[in-house]
């Protein structure tokens, strides 16, 4: 049995990963695709591609009865309107973070889910890459007692709107993307802490801003996170410049009481070197993972690894690191 998939919108350049993904997965079948926001004729060459029924917009996907799920991949303010409806109409989500851009809209796009009665799921990826997943085994068995500190770049990438052949001015609009690059890809590392220490985080000390490119938006940010017995210190943005080897960096070091965990790298890479040096991903066992989870809970009738609620509680990390950086003072993580 195969769950019908429909990719929603191509703003966002994951969505070049999760067609592929959805499209050879195991338990998984690309059946249409939307063309809502930037890239709509990327996304109209994709759907040929893979052989997908293309609809213009979203609403005109809802109603193909072939559809039971979705992967949203629109800009951010989207994301809870474009979530709501495709519930409403009795589709299973896989949504592209942030859940929304509010707590307000993020419990709204929960109560939907249940409502519906269906599947809502976040793409955090790095609990999906197996240096962290060992990571985790090895915590959860004490190998290093318990936890005390953790530093962890996750992630720094390149500008999204260096990539070629794709319009991503999107992400340079406070009011479209909620912020800029710590928005785009802390959420990652924030899931992944909350993951690793098996705690939520009690309070937030954050420095974010325009740092490297002078873009309208911040680029980079860092966030001291305190759990109860943790403290963890997180890197996030657009960090890397575009003749940077590494397209994308995930690093973490985890210190316990009786040992260290040194983890360089989250994907399995080589180094081509030629006029410059260029790290080549020959693996990325994140997004298949995402992508086969997510259909085994719809097909099987079990809870998502990531849900609503883990959606929200990242986006209350977010804006309180984005508030204390503002206030330049320490701020209380607020899920109301």
């Amino acid at each position: 049995m195969r769950l019908k998939f429909g990719v929603i919108s191509y703003a966002h350049p994951h969505a070049l990963r999760y067609a592929p993904a959805i499209a050879g997965g195991r338990f998984t079948e690309l059946v249409a695709v939307s063309g809502d926001g930037p890239n709509s004729d990327v996304a109209q060459a994709e759907a040929k591609k893979y052989g997908a029924r293309f609809y213009r917009s979203y609403e005109e996907l809802l109603r193909d009865d072939e559809v039971e799920a979705v992967y949203i991949a629109s800009e951010s303010f989207r994301h809870a309107g474009m979530a709501i409806r495709a519930m409403e109409e009795g589709k299973h989500v896989l949504l592209e973070k942030p859940i929304a851009l509010s707590l307000r809209e993020a419990d709204e796009v929960i109560r939907t889910a249940r409502r519906a009665g269906v599947k809502l799921m976040l793409p955090f990826n790095p609990r999906f890459t197996e240096p962290l997943r060992k990571a985790k085994e090895l915590l959860d068995a004490g190998e290093i007692g318990p936890l005390e500190y953790v530093h962890a770049i996750s992630e720094n990438v390149k500008p999204p709107i260096f990539i070629q052949g794709l319009d991503m001015s999107w992400f340079l609009d406070k009011s479209r993307a909620g912020g800029g690059g710590f928005m785009d890809t802390a959420p990652h590392g924030v899931d992944s802490l909350i993951w690793l220490t098996g705690r939520a985080p009690k309070r937030v000390y954050a420095d974010i801003g325009s740092k490297v490119y002078g873009f309208p938006v911040d680029d980079i940010g860092t966030a001291i996170l305190e759990f109860d017995d943790v403290l963890a210190v997180l890197t996030a943005g657009w960090g890397n410049p575009k003749g940077y080897s590494y397209g994308i960096e995930m690093k973490y070091y985890l210190v316990g009481r009786e040992g260290f965990l040194d983890v360089r790298t989250a994907y399995p890479d080589f180094t081509v070197y030629q006029d410059r040096a260029e790290k080549i991903y020959w693996d990325r066992p994140d997004v298949r993972g995402i992508v086969e989870s997510f259909a085994r809970a719809v097909l099987n009738d079990e809870p998502v690894p990531i849900d609503g609620e883990t959606g929200k509680l990242n986006l209350a990390v977010i804006l309180a690191a984005y508030e204390s950086s503002e206030r330049k003072r320490p701020v209380t993580v607020k899920l109301r």
